[in-house]
């Protein structure tokens, strides 16, 4: 889907704005499949999501209402079917809080190519001994089991497996979403037996324990000794003074005080008093 406008069908971009100044477009925010965070009752996200979404910069222009903008299928180059949210709401499923189980199979059987995102998985209130059951169950029996859930207002495919203390979940990619023709075929007719008997030495080296310990994300850490040693060297860059700036720390006690003493004020006699001191008066508690 992309975001079009109502009376042109127009292709609308976001443009790049500084933080002080409003975006061109507020686009509506677009469901995602792993939001990495609390989701439902019983299901926390088990790692982070390290990809960074692809930013297009377009020149700001004068921006289009949120009122305008409809969702949009591309069906063929350049022709859009057009969807108000209100069509896109009643297609969308509700966000569930149950997960229905409907198979178990084995865990060693599932491609890891069809995992997408980790999640633990934790009792509700009043769960927990049900709960415990299925950990137990599935860690007995060696099985897996493939379940239905609705997050996000997206159907969920998921498989749920015995952790070393819990229930760790799994949502499925769907067998379209594979791309199975990109896999490349390897020409086993290459290989000579001497060379693949050496290979075969060669993994038995280097085979050892799967510590995920040991694995460093090295970009990152070049990345953090860069920032720490550009602000060892001063070489730092400081924010606008309109987004630095906090805001007047008002002390509340204060202007009740001063609030309090001028309402018991003695009031002014007409003679002395006009309407506009008056006026005047009454903004100054007012602010006050």
């Amino acid at each position: 889907m992309h975001h079009l406008q109502r009376t042109t069908g127009a292709r609308v971009r976001q443009a790049l704005v500084p933080v002080t100044e409003s975006p061109a477009v507020e686009a509506p925010p677009v469901p995602t499949r792993d939001q990495g965070e609390q989701l439902g009752p019983s299901l926390v996200a088990a790692k982070t999501n390290a990809s960074l979404p692809k930013t297009e910069v377009v020149p700001p222009h004068s921006g289009i209402p949120r009122s305008e903008l409809v969702r949009g299928f591309e069906y063929q180059a350049g022709k859009y079917v057009q969807f108000e949210q209100e069509e896109l709401e009643r297609i969308a499923p509700k966000t569930s809080e149950e997960m229905q189980i409907i198979e178990f199979v084995h865990f060693q059987e599932v491609d890891p190519v069809y995992l997408e995102s980790s999640y633990y998985v934790a009792a509700d209130k009043g769960g927990d001994k049900s709960y415990a059951l299925l950990f137990e169950a599935l860690k007995k029996t060696g099985y897996a089991a493939i379940a239905e859930f609705v997050m996000h207002r997206r159907d969920q495919t998921m498989i749920l497996r015995p952790g070393p203390s819990g229930i760790i979940a799994h949502t499925l990619f769907y067998e379209d979403e594979v791309k199975r023709g990109n896999e490349f075929h390897a020409d086993s007719g290459l290989v000579q037996p001497k060379e693949l008997d050496l290979a075969v030495k060669l993994i038995g080296a280097l085979a050892t324990k799967f510590e995920p310990e040991k694995l460093k994300d090295k970009y990152r850490e070049r990345l953090e000794a860069a920032i720490a040693a550009k602000v060892k060297t001063g070489d730092v860059r400081a924010a606008p003074a309109s987004m630095s700036q906090a805001p007047p720390v008002v002390d509340i006690m204060s202007a009740l005080q001063e609030s309090l003493a001028k309402a018991k004020k003695p009031v002014a006699s007409e003679g002395r008093a006009t309407a506009a001191s008056a006026k005047e008066k009454n903004k100054r508690v007012r602010r006050s």
